[in-house]
C-alpha cells in the first residue's frame, strides 16, 4: 500500500515538473527583447536606450537608441531610428539612400569647417527631396575626439535630423586608426598612397558592413566636399539614370578655372612595372618598389578631357562617360552589388599572384569596379554634374597650390 502511495506521488510530482519546464521554456522562447536593458553574447553587448544619449532628450527624442559594443574587437555603434507612428512595412513605398561618410583625424571636414559644416552640405542634397527618397546615414569616426563631437551634434539636433533620417548609425573602430605620420598635407604623396588607401578601403567596407541594412542605394560622401553645382537635382538625376555606379566631377574651389580633384576617375590604359620591379613585388620588397600607376600618353579619358567639347550632346547635364575607375569624394551606387560580395579592395588587386603579397594598381575605389564588372555591373561618370572640394592649401615657397 504504501509503495503505491509513493509511486502515485511520484507520479503527480513528476508531471508538476514537467509543466513547469514547459512553461519556462515558452517563457524564454517569446519573451520580447525590449523588457530588458541589454543582453550579452559572443559579439557583444547591445543596450537601449543608449547610455549615453543626451538626457534632456530621453522622453522628447523622435529617435530610439540603440548602442552596441564588441568587447572583444573594441568597436562600438550607435544607432538611431525613428520611432514609428504605425506598423512599418516590408516594402519600400520609396527608394532608400543611405549617406556614407567616414571621419579622419586632422581637419576632416577642411580647414575652419567643423561638423556641422558637414550636415549643411548634405541637407543641400536632401531639402526638395523628402518626399521622392527615404534617406538613412552613416558614420564612421574612429578618433575619441571627433566621435565625440558627432554623438554630441546627433543627439543636440535630433529633431531636426528626424525630418531627413529615418536612421542614423555612428560607429567607432580604435583599431582602424590613421596612419601615424600622416598628415593632411602628406595624404596624397606617393609614399603614403599604398597603407593610406588599405585603410581607407577598411573604414569603407567597415562603414558598409555595419550601417547598410534595407536601403537600395549608397551615396558615399567625403566630409570635406563643400558644394555641389546642381544639388537639388543631383540624386535625382543619379537615381533616374538607373546607372550602377556612378560618379559626378569632383573639382576644387577656388580655382578658376576649377582643376579636378578626384583623378581616380578614368577609362584606358594605365603603365605597368617593368620586369625589374615585378621582381621586387615577387620577394615584397616594398621598401625598393617606387612604381607609381601613370596615365599611357593618349589612351586615358579624365573629365577634364572634355574641356571645350562643344557637343551639345555631352553637354547635357545627364550626360554619361563608361569608366574603368571611380573616385570616392562623391560615389553613388546600387547596394546589390555590395551584397553580392564586390567591395573596396584593401589591396593592389591589379596584377596580384599568388607568388605576391599584392599587386601594383586597383586598390580601393580603383578596384570596385574590376570587382563589380564580373557580376554584370558598370561604372559611370557624370562630367556635367559638379562638386566642390575645399579649397587649396598654401603652397610651399616655389611650389605650386595643391588641394587640402
Amino acid at each position: 500500500m504504501g509503495d503505491f502511495k509513493f509511486r502515485r506521488y511520484w507520479s503527480l510530482f513528476t508531471v508538476v515538473l514537467v509543466v513547469l519546464a514547459v512553461g519556462s521554456i515558452y517563457n524564454f522562447l517569446t519573451i520580447s527583447p525590449s523588457t530588458s536593458s541589454a543582453h550579452l553574447s559572443s559579439k557583444g553587448t547591445t543596450e537601449s536606450p543608449h547610455p549615453n544619449a543626451d538626457p534632456a532628450a530621453a522622453d522628447g527624442s523622435p529617435y530610439t537608441t540603440t548602442s552596441y559594443f564588441d568587447e572583444a574587437f573594441n568597436f562600438k555603434k550607435i544607432e538611431y531610428e525613428v520611432k514609428k507612428k504605425s506598423p512599418s512595412s516590408s516594402s519600400h513605398e520609396k527608394p532608400t539612400i543611405l549617406i556614407l561618410s567616414t571621419i579622419g583625424k586632422s581637419e576632416p571636414y577642411g580647414p575652419d569647417r567643423s561638423v556641422d559644416d558637414f550636415f549643411k552640405t548634405i541637407f543641400t542634397l536632401l531639402d526638395g527631396n523628402l518626399s521622392k527618397f527615404d534617406f538613412s546615414i552613416g558614420i564612421l569616426s574612429n578618433f575619441r575626439n571627433e566621435h565625440d563631437k558627432v554623438q554630441k551634434y546627433l543627439n543636440k539636433n535630433n529633431a531636426k535630423l528626424s525630418k531627413y533620417f529615418s536612421k542614423m548609425t555612428l560607429a567607432h573602430a580604435p583599431p582602424l586608426e590613421e596612419i601615424a605620420g600622416v598628415s593632411r598635407e602628406m595624404r596624397h604623396e606617393d609614399a603614403f598612397q599604398r597603407v593610406r588607401r588599405r585603410l581607407i578601403a577598411q573604414c569603407r567596407n567597415f562603414l558598409v558592413s555595419q550601417a547598410l541594412q534595407n536601403q537600395q542605394y549608397i551615396l558615399f560622401l567625403d566630409t570635406d566636399i563643400v558644394s555641389f553645382d546642381q544639388a537639388p537635382q543631383l540624386l535625382d538625376i543619379f537615381y533616374n539614370s538607373k546607372k550602377d555606379i556612378i560618379v559626378p566631377r569632383v573639382v576644387i574651389r577656388g580655382h578658376d578655372p576649377n582643376p579636378d580633384y578626384d583623378l581616380n576617375s578614368w577609362r584606358g590604359q594605365r603603365t605597368k612595372p617593368t620586369p625589374e620591379q615585378l621582381s621586387l613585388l615577387d620577394s615584397d620588397q616594398w621598401d625598393k618598389f617606387d612604381y607609381v600607376p601613370m596615365d599611357v600618353p593618349d589612351q586615358m579619358f579624365h573629365f577634364k578631357s572634355l574641356s571645350g567639347n562643344e557637343d551639345p550632346e555631352k553637354l547635357k547635364l545627364n550626360h554619361l562617360e563608361p569608366l574603368d575607375s571611380v573616385g570616392g569624394a562623391v560615389l553613388f551606387m546600387k547596394s546589390i552589388i555590395f551584397r553580392q560580395g564586390a567591395i573596396f579592395p584593401t589591396s593592389y588587386i591589379i596584377g596580384t599572384t599568388w607568388d605576391r603579397s599584392e599587386g601594383y594598381d586597383g586598390i580601393e575605389t580603383e578596384g570596385i569596379c574590376y570587382l563589380a564588372k564580373p557580376l554584370g555591373y558598370s561604372c559611370w561618370g557624370m562630367p556635367n554634374i559638379v562638386a566642390e572640394h575645399v579649397g587649396q592649401r598654401p603652397p610651399p615657397a616655389g611650389a605650386e597650390a595643391g588641394p587640402v
